[in-house]
C-alpha cells in the first residue's frame, strides 16, 4: 500500500548500473524521497534514506517487509549480449527480472512503475534486442499499475564501469555530429534520463506515458 505521507518510498533495481546509479544519487537528494529500496545482488554503501535489499533475481520474494507502503519501482535493470554471452541469459535480465519485478509490485499495490528501456522497442521487432525490450514493455503495461512510463533513450552517455567500444565510438560521432542531427538521434546524457524517470515515479501520472529518446534532452519534462 502506497504511502499516505508528504514523502514517497521508491524501489529501485539495477542501482549498480549508470543509469541506476544516477536515480538513486539524484532519489536520495530529493525531498519528496522518504526512502529508497534498491534490490541488489552485492551491498551498497551506507547512505541516508537507502535501504540495500540484497536478493536474488532468480527468486525474487512475492512477499517482504520493504514492499509495503511502497510507491513506485523504479527498473533500470539491463546488460548486453557481449556480457550475457548467451541469447536467453540477456532475455532473463532485461524481459524476466522485469516483468517478475512488475508482477510483483503489482501483487503488492505498488500503483506506479518506470522502466528503462531503447529506441525503438518492438515486441515483434526481429533483432533479440529490440523485441525482448518491446516484450519488457508490454508484461509492465499488462501487470496493471495506475501509472506507468516507458522510457525510451537512444545511445546512452555517461561512464559505465564496463567498456563498450562500440557504443565510445558512436558517442564520438554523436557529439560531433549533435548540431546536424535531430534530437531523437542524439546521444541521451544519463543524468537526463535518471532525473525525468524520478520526476515521473513521483508524480505518478495515470496511465501509459511513451518517453521517446529526444524527451531527454532535456532536463525536466515539459
Amino acid at each position: 500500500m502506497p504511502n499516505s505521507g508528504n514523502t514517497k518510498t521508491l524501489i529501485l533495481a539495477g542501482a549498480t548500473g549508470v543509469v541506476g546509479q544516477a536515480v538513486m544519487k539524484l532519489a536520495l537528494a530529493h525531498p519528496q524521497v522518504g526512502k529508497v529500496v534498491a534490490l541488489t545482488r552485492k551491498p551498497l554503501p551506507p547512505q541516508p534514506k537507502l535501504l540495500d535489499q540484497l536478493i536474488d533475481f532468480d527468486q525474487m520474494p512475492e512477499t517482504a517487509p520493504w514492499w509495503e507502503n511502497a510507491d513506485a519501482v523504479i527498473c533500470t535493470l539491463g546488460t548486453t549480449i557481449k556480457i550475457a554471452k548467451t541469447a536467453e541469459a540477456f532475455r532473463r535480465v532485461d524481459l524476466h527480472y522485469p516483468a517478475q519485478l512488475a508482477r510483483i509490485a503489482s501483487l503488492n499495490g505498488v500503483h506506479t512503475f518506470v522502466l528503462n528501456s531503447a529506441m525503438m522497442a518492438n515486441p515483434k521487432a526481429r533483432g533479440l534486442y529490440l523485441r525482448t525490450k518491446g516484450e519488457a514493455e508490454k508484461a509492465v503495461v499488462e501487470a496493471g499499475f495506475e501509472s506507468v512510463t516507458l522510457a525510451r533513450p537512444g545511445l546512452l552517455d555517461g561512464n559505465r564501469s564496463e567498456k563498450r567500444p562500440g557504443e565510445e565510438f558512436g558517442l564520438l560521432v554523436s557529439r560531433i555530429a549533435k548540431p546536424l542531427l535531430p534530437k531523437r538521434m542524439r546521444s541521451v546524457p544519463v543524468e537526463n534520463l535518471a532525473r525525468i524517470m524520478l520526476e515521473c515515479a513521483l508524480r505518478a501520472r495515470p496511465g501509459v506515458e511513451v518517453l521517446e529518446s529526444e524527451v531527454f534532452q532535456s532536463t525536466t519534462l515539459s
